[in-house]
């Protein structure tokens, strides 16, 4: 890849768009300082991709822009394209491997925006440096050696130096995946210690709900027992709520009575209150009159007071006036004579100037006649000069144009031919390559046509199996549904079943002696008589209703210990108690059966019971002689047609004794102790049962599970090939798009070709007959030239002599008027002087006028003033007689008013009283009225909050008539104890199983996760340790041939001396810096940074060189490096340049006359025009 040209628009002082077209071999760049040189190799570098500002030169990004001059406006948009030859298909990758030439461009806009193109397709910044990876292209590269670097390379630290050798190893592709690696691997860290956390936080989770699930059905049952404690005690706050309202409203309704008559007394007060003040503010009324005005007459004596004291003063005033006016104006008369005196001698010396000014104007005019002559014929010649100049100058202008038209000419005409030959070029490629394009875009369309059907079939078979899924859901939802209420059932009997035999473990519902005597637990004691009896289902009531309180009898071994338990009630006061001693039980005889054949359904109660073994006469002695009947009708009808002397019971419990006498009802005296443990039966036998449904469902459940987790893979495996099938088919339509793109690219090569071909044979055409009429223009002008330079010659000369005698008489005529300008300023001044005395004469008449006009209008008004005095002390004395009558008024009226405020004050403190009686009563109704509100809102909170929290409407509390109503503090100390029961399980999640389930499931897939990351860091672990065995490999080889290459050129360029290259010792290779170490003839080996300026720029050069030798650049950029080298140095430079561009492409930045002469091109940059380069080309 050789650069083939470099096309810069708007880049820093390259204004317009210039083209530098590079040829093979070496190229130099020329130019005085400043004039835009490096601005080339700034382009270069930044069309490859730079990105920081101040490698460019420049703060921001935007200032790469060029920003206008004196003649220039900004421009808003900097473009350098940069065009390779890619003969062979060298480029990186084989992406460009058919195209001829590969051309890279950059934009760069003010608003910040940034684009790149590779062959005017629009592509990123990482495209671009991927496509010159390795190749020594690069931004930072030794393809490109700046000013200033060479000193780099010497004075580096040698971590800093290792870049290049890391560029010639070709290994920065490999740190590249180095480093992706490495952020890989800390984030894959990162999300393994994630994982592990979360783990740690699951695990810990599943062990508490395992805690939380024991206790859910304890928590159920205590909440329930809570919720009618609660309830309980809610509505015994109603009622009291309620009664305290009632109270609250009859006070309120007494103190409303109370408020009227208040009000009424008030209202009385208050009207003769009003009669009292409408009389005071009558007398008011009389009394501000008169004390208005007592103000008016003694504003008006004030006034007359001090006018007379006015005028008093003015008068004084007066009189002082006069006698200063008096002596002004006998100052004034004196000046006035002095001013007439001067004004004389003024008018003598006035004549005196008048007469020299006439005698200096007419010599002025005699000489400004000649002067006025010679002036006209010397701008005559004058202007004749100019025009021949002016038309001179424009035929030499218009000269210089044609010559430059030639040269115009003559390039576009070789540019012409060579847009021709370029053109027809990329015709004849851009035709084979749409050729090439048409079969894999047609396999493209067939391939994406197949993709659109495989998506279609699999995302039916995504709908068939989310349909399934859906069903599995609803199966699960139902199976949980179902388990959940088993669960609520269970909990329910288990709370009822632990109820009942707590009940039975403490004896409840026994009397006090059986009670007693069982807790006791003495030696001889057997039981209950109810526990040594079982009935059958249904004979429930019936043996109860028989027994009694007889089934709390206790069964002793003997009469003995009978009469020790009575002992025992009597000692402890705990109750009386019956015991029936086995051993000395009197079995009684059987009655037996008869006439019961005719009423099916009566039999004896006693087959209806079981008993345990040894207790049989116990048994016969209770029941043997009771039969049990169905109803109480069939009861009655066996007793009545019988002639029995038995107990009959029915079913219900009703019982009609020997003697007939019928017992029954809705209640019966016992406890029903043989129905609370036929319900403990039953409720052992439900729970047994309920766990095996409940088994039954959680194995449904888990069946159904597994069904879901088989689905759920079979959908994610399907989902994942949709995901496939998208992706390709999403990468065929990119490919597809892409040859499109690349196909309309490649027929709009072929038509701008095609036009280019047209455009440079019809603008070839143009130039030819152009060029004839240029040469033929441009002749006719050089001898028009030549004939105007002559006469401008000799108008010059009649132009000299002219001057000459106009400067003389410019120089009389200024004595003259130097002379006449003096005579006039003399004249001038006299008579200014004089109007000025003139002036002052008549201003010092008028102002003896004004003040004596002055002194007779202060006469007439100090005589106005001294009447007046008489006339203000005649109207003083009046006004004060008046003064003295009203006073003594406004004393009368003043103790009426006193008088009358008292009886206000009076009725004021009697009203405030009352009032204040009155707010007291308001005070306390208010207050009452607040209770009312606070009662009836206590009283809808508590309804709220008991509905809100148990969903039933609370009542007050209404026991039986006369009956025990429960005491709070009771029923709150069992709540108390409630709550502590429920706070000491502490918080209970009544989902913990189904919690549980999903996050055992959930630990389970992290669990799955956490091994997949570690075989992920594991993985990248293994990439990381081949990157680096590859890149210390390739690192030390590359290293070691250009070493050995360096001590190979070093002596070439020294005539002598040795040099090498060292790795830092104790160093990993892959971090390790390089040092040089370098010996010129007769020195020592020395370090770099002792060697002389030349020296350390010949040890650069050699280094460079012999990193291209090793792997040569596709082209080297050089900036003013042979700028340091003496000229026997500079010819082993260019000595080595020219055997190095054989391999490689060389552009050299030089001022030195021997580089430029080993060029085999030179570009010339200029700045005529201040701010914008320009470029001159030479081939040799």
């Amino acid at each position: 890849m050789k650069i083939k040209k470099l096309t810069i628009h708007g880049f820093k002082s390259f204004v317009d768009k210039v083209t530098l077209n590079f040829p093979l071999g070496t190229s130099g760049i020329i130019g005085p300082n400043g004039c835009g040189k490096s601005n080339i190799v700034d382009a270069i570098r930044w069309v490859l991709g730079e990105q920081n500002a101040r490698h460019l030169r420049g703060k921001h990004m935007e200032d790469i822009i060029f920003n206008g001059s004196d003649s220039r406006k900004p421009l808003g948009m900097a473009e350098v394209v940069l065009t390779f030859s890619n003969e062979g298909g060298a480029a990186a990758g084989g992406r460009f491997s058919n195209f001829t030439e590969i051309e890279i461009s950059r934009r760069l806009y003010r608003s910040g925006e940034s684009e790149y193109y590779i062959n005017r397709v629009q592509s990123r910044l990482r495209d671009i440096v991927d496509l010159f990876t390795d190749t020594g292209i690069a931004t930072r590269a030794y393809s490109i050696i700046e000013q200033g670097q060479v000193g780099w390379l010497i004075s580096a630290r040698p971590e800093e130096r290792r870049a290049i050798f890391e560029e010639a190893a070709g290994i920065n592709k490999f740190k590249h995946k180095k480093e992706a690696a490495l952020r890989r691997l800390e984030a894959t860290r990162e999300n393994l210690t994630r994982v592990s956390d979360i783990i740690s936080e699951v695990k810990r989770q599943l062990n508490s709900l395992n805690r939380q699930a024991k206790k859910a059905e304890r928590y159920k049952a205590l909440r329930e027992e809570l919720r009618g404690v609660d309830i309980l005690l809610s509505s015994l706050e109603l009622k009291k709520l309620k009664d305290e309202l009632e109270d609250a409203l009859k006070r309120l309704e007494s103190i409303k009575d109370e408020e009227l008559s208040l009000s009424t007394s008030i209202t009385s007060k208050e009207t003769l209150m009003d009669e009292l003040k409408t009389g005071y503010e009558s007398v008011e009324a009389l009394y501000r009159n008169i004390r208005e005005r007592v103000f008016g007459v003694e504003k008006l004596i004030q006034d007359e007071e001090r006018k007379s004291a006015l005028s008093k003063m003015r008068i004084e005033e007066l009189n002082r006036d006069r006698e200063r006016l008096l002596k002004e104006i006998d100052e004034l008369k004196a000046a006035s004579e002095l001013a007439k005196t001067e004004l004389s001698s003024l008018g003598e010396a006035l004549e005196a100037a008048s007469s020299a000014i006439a005698s200096e104007s007419a010599r002025r005019a005699e000489n400004s006649a000649f002067f006025e002559a010679i002036a006209s014929q010397l701008k005559e010649k004058e202007d004749a000069q100019r025009a021949e100049k002016a038309e001179a100058l424009k035929t030499s202008t218009r000269l210089a144009d044609l010559k430059h038209s030639a040269q115009n000419l003559l390039r576009d005409e070789e540019n012409m031919r060579v847009r021709n030959s370029r053109a027809s070029s990329e015709k004849e490629e851009a035709l084979r390559l749409i050729a090439s394009l048409e079969t894999p875009m047609k396999a493209l369309q067939e391939a994406l046509a197949g993709k659109a059907a495989d998506k279609e079939a699999k995302e039916g078979e995504l709908k068939s199996i989310k349909e399934l899924l859906e069903s599995l859901d609803a199966d699960r939802a139902k199976q949980i549904s179902i388990a959940r209420a088993l669960k609520d059932e269970s909990s329910k009997a288990s709370a009822r079943l632990a109820t009942l035999e707590e009940m039975e473990r403490n004896f409840e519902g026994l009397k006090g002696g059986p009670k007693a005597i069982m807790k006791k637990g003495a030696s001889g004691i057997r039981g209950l008589l109810a526990d040594v009896i079982e009935t059958n289902p249904g004979f429930e009531k019936a043996v109860e209703a028989v027994l009694g309180d007889r089934l709390q009898f206790i069964i002793v071994e003997s009469q003995k210990e009978g009469i020790d338990a009575i002992e025992f009630l009597k000692s402890t006061s705990s109750g009386r108690g019956s015991f029936v001693p086995v051993q000395n039980l009197r079995s009684s005889s059987p009655v037996p059966a008869q006439g019961n054949a005719d009423f099916p359904g009566v039999r004896e109660l006693i087959r209806e019971v079981r008993i345990k073994d040894g207790y049989e006469s116990v048994a016969g002695y209770l029941l043997g002689d009771t039969l049990v009947a169905d109803t109480l009708q069939a009861a009655l009808a066996l007793w009545n047609q019988n002639d029995l002397y038995r107990a009959i019971v029915t079913l219900d419990g009703d019982v009609i004794d020997a003697q007939g006498v019928i017992t029954g009802g809705s209640s019966v005296s016992t406890d029903g102790i043989l129905q609370k443990r036929g319900e403990i039966k039953s409720l052992k036998q439900t729970t047994d049962r309920l766990s095996a449904d409940s088994a039954s469902c959680e194995a449904s459940l888990k069946n159904i599970e597994t069904d879901i987790a088989g689905t759920k893979a079979l959908l994610d495996e399907c989902r994942e090939r949709i995901h496939s099938i998208d992706i390709e088919r999403v990468n065929a339509e990119s490919e597809l798009r892409r040859s499109n793109a690349e196909y309309a690219r490649l027929s709009k090569v072929r038509d701008t070709a095609e036009a280019d071909i047209l455009d440079a044979e019809s603008k070839g055409r143009d130039i030819a007959s152009r060029k004839t009429s240029v040469n033929a223009e441009r002749e006719a002008s050089e001898q028009s030239l030549i004939e105007k330079e002559r006469a401008i010659a000799t108008l010059s000369e009649e132009i000299l002599a002219l001057a000459s005698e106009k400067e003389r008489l410019s120089g009389i005529l200024t004595e003259i008027r130097v002379s006449l300008a003096h005579s006039n300023e003399r004249h001038g001044s006299i008579k200014r002087e004089i109007a000025a005395k003139e002036s002052a004469t008549a201003d010092t008449s008028r102002k003896i006028e004004a003040r004596s006009s002055e002194i007779e209008r202060g006469r007439v008004e100090s005589d106005e003033k001294l009447k007046s005095l008489d006339d203000l002390k005649a109207r003083l004395d009046g006004l004060l007689g008046e003064l003295d009558a009203i006073k003594k008024e406004e004393v009368q009226r003043t103790e009426e008013m006193n008088g009358l405020a008292n009886s206000l004050k009076d009725s004021e403190h009697e009203i405030k009283s009352l009032k204040s009686a009155f707010s007291e009563l308001q005070e306390l109704k208010g207050e009452l009225s607040i209770d009312t509100k606070e009662y009836e809102l206590s009283i809808a909170n508590l309804k709220d909050k008991v509905s809100e929290k148990y969903s039933v409407a609370l009542a007050p509390f209404a026991g039986p008539e006369g009956g025990h109503i429960p005491e709070t503090t009771t029923e709150e100390a069992r709540r108390s104890e409630l709550r502590e029961k429920i706070s000491e399980l502490g918080e209970v999640s009544l989902s913990a199983l189904e919690e549980y389930a999903d996050l055992e499931r959930r630990h389970q897939f992290l669990l799955d996760q956490q091994a997949d990351l570690t075989k992920s860091v594991d993985a990248l672990h293994t990439a990381i340790t081949r990157i680096n065995r590859t890149t210390r490999e390739k690192f030390k080889t590359a290293f070691d041939e250009i070493n050995a290459k360096f001590q190979e050129t070093f002596p070439r360029f020294f005539s002598g001396g040795r040099a090498e290259l060292r790795l830092t010792e104790d160093t990993d290779i892959l971090e390790a810096g390089v040092d040089i170490v370098a010996q010129p003839p007769g020195k020592r080996l020395q370090s770099i940074s002792l060697l002389s300026g030349g020296e350390k720029a010949l040890t650069a050069t050699a280094l460079i060189f012999s990193i291209f030798l090793i792997k040569p650049s596709p082209f080297c950029l050089l900036d003013e490096v042979d700028a340091p080298l003496d000229d026997a140095n500079i010819d082993r430079f260019n000595i080595f340049v020219k055997e190095m561009s054989r391999i490689s492409q060389f552009m050299l930045i030089t001022h030195n006359k021997k580089t430029m002469e080993m060029a085999d091109a030179l570009y010339g940059i200029t700045m005529e025009e201040p701010g914008v380069s320009k470029v001159i080309s030479v081939r040799f």
